[in-house]
Parts: C-alpha cells; sequence; structure tokens
C-alpha cells in the first residue's frame, strides 16, 4: 500500500527528460505543443486525481507522457500534475499511518507494565516475560514461555522435560480448532537436546514468525480449555494453564501492536521525505509552466 505509488516517480523521470529533449524536434516536425486529445488526457487525469483516485490518475499522465512526447506543453502539465496528485496520494497514506501510529500507542502502553525484563551477566541480550508467569525458569519441567525481545518481537522458548519425542514445533488445539508454529528443525542450536542426570530434556525456540499463528490462536481462544503438544517423532500432549494462556495472548497482543507501530513510524518518515520530494518536483515543474 505505501510503496505501489511511489514505484512510479523514477519512470516518470525517464519519461520526462525524453518529453524535455524532444522540444527541439516540436519546433522542427510542426507537431502541436498540446493537442485536443493531449487535453482531454490532463482533464481526464485532473478529475481522476480531485477523486483520490491516485493510481489511475498516475497511469493516465504516464501514458501521456509516453505516446505524445512532441507534445510539449503537454507533456510539461502533466508533469505538474503527476507531482500533486503524488504529494495527495502521500498525504492520504501519511493520514492513514497516523491512525495506525494512534491506534496501536494505548495498546501497547496499557499492556507493557506486565511484563518483567530479564537479563543477566551471561546474555548477551535481554528479554521480557508476562508477569503470569515470570519468576518460574524454565529448568526441570515440562513448559513454553513466550517472551519479547529488545525490538518487540515475540518468541517461544520450549522445554520438554522427560520425554524424548524429538519435538520441532507445537500444536495448540480445542473444540474450535488447532494451530501449529512452523517446524525448527534439530540444528544444537534453536533445537538442541541435552541429558541431566539420565533425564532428556529438548528445547527448541520459535522465532515470531514461526509462532505468530500458534500465539493468535491462543489469543483467540484463551478462553476455552486449550490443549498443548509436542509434536516430533512422537507427540506428547498437556493441558495449557490458564496463566500460561494469558501470557501468550497478551505477550502476541503486545508484540504485534509494537510491530505495527514500529512499522508505522518507518512509514511516517519515508513519507514525508517523499512529501518533501513531491513539492520540490511540484515548485520546478509550476516554474517551467510558467516559463
Amino acid at each position: 500500500m505505501f510503496n505501489a505509488l511511489t514505484k512510479t516517480i523514477k519512470p516518470c523521470c525517464g519519461i520526462a527528460c525524453a518529453a524535455l529533449l524532444s522540444l527541439g524536434m516540436a519546433s522542427c516536425g510542426g507537431n502541436p505543443k498540446s493537442s485536443d486529445e493531449a487535453q482531454a488526457m490532463l482533464a481526464e487525469a485532473q478529475s481522476l486525481s480531485e477523486q483520490q483516485l491516485f493510481g489511475k490518475a498516475i497511469a493516465m499522465l504516464d501514458s501521456l507522457c509516453r505516446t505524445r512526447p512532441t507534445e510539449t506543453d503537454a507533456v510539461r502539465e502533466a508533469m505538474h500534475l503527476k507531482a500533486v496528485t503524488l504529494e495527495k496520494s502521500f498525504e492520504a497514506q501519511l493520514v492513514q499511518v497516523d491512525s495506525i501510529i494512534a491506534a496501536n500507542v494505548p495498546v501497547v502502553e496499557s499492556i507493557a507494565p506486565r511484563f518483567k525484563a530479564v537479563k543477566t551477566e551471561d546474555m548477551v541480550e535481554g528479554y521480557r516475560v508476562h508477569t503470569a508467569v515470570a519468576g518460574k525458569e524454565l529448568i526441570n519441567r515440562t513448559d513454553i514461555e513466550p517472551r519479547i525481545d529488545d525490538g518487540g518481537n515475540l518468541y517461544i522458548v520450549t522445554l520438554l522435560h522427560g520425554v524424548a519425542a524429538h519435538h520441532d514445533r507445537l500444536r495448540v488445539s480445542c473444540a474450535a480448532g488447532s494451530a501449529e508454529t512452523q517446524s525448527v528443525p534439530y540444528d544444537n542450536s534453536r533445537n538442541y537436546r541435552f541429558n541431566d542426570d539420565g533425564v532428556t530434556n529438548e528445547m527448541v525456540t520459535f522465532r515470531y514468525d514461526e509462532c505468530a499463528d500458534f500465539a493468535r490462536f491462543i489469543a483467540e481462544n484463551s478462553d476455552a480449555p486449550l490443549k498443548l503438544t509436542f509434536v516430533g517423532k512422537k507427540q506428547h500432549t498437556v493441558a495449557m494453564s490458564d496463566a500460561l494462556k494469558r501470557a501468550i495472548a497478551e505477550s502476541y497482543r503486545y508484540s504485534t501492536a509494537v510491530r505495527t507501530g514500529m512499522k508505522a513510524e518507518h512509514d511516517k518518515m519515508l513519507l514525508d521525505k517523499k512529501i518533501e520530494i513531491a513539492r520540490r518536483q511540484i515548485e520546478q515543474t509550476t516554474i517551467k509552466k510558467n516559463d
């Protein structure tokens, strides 16, 4: 949505340059500088722009520049109208982005106090964990733990204690259906196994893109009894506690709000720059129109 229209800026520059180079050709060849057909195309593009059909307006202006490069007055008008249309389209997108930022800020602010920061000396980076499951170390027990990294991304760490299932994914299920994480193959990094005093332990870390659907299902069905299954060569199923359901649901909502807000902030910065460029183009083409 944010980049579709901006892709037309560079092609337009090439079309415009070719049109300007044709100034001499127009005077020598006797072609009109703006035919009735070109004026009709400009009027149609103006109407489309006013209706906020920015993509269609730009396509019409590009077509004019491409098919009538010797009609230099019309091309100059098209260049100016395209810059104006781009400015309007970017401003409309900026309104949408600002509304996204405004909608997500209160979500982040309301949920953030429910997380506790975890950072020990041996950690390169810390993380945050929901208070519903904070303080319960993931040691010597079968469980999973949702965590939030410094970038606001949700990830889930599992521990399967005393069961050799060779699990590489998780499944959650209830009467309404089920959802799974993506598979994380055994690699001794994000999926590794170890033996502690003769007891088998399996740990897997699922990144945001690998566990988002799984977490969203839990968030949408947190009031229902949920079963958690460690899936691998064998399967091991346990009931999901209310505390864990709440921790995953709110971690997912928090992470989604942070990620959406950060993307919107990035889009806002890009749109501000694109509006600035469009306004410079408007100024430049206005000068040329009046020459």
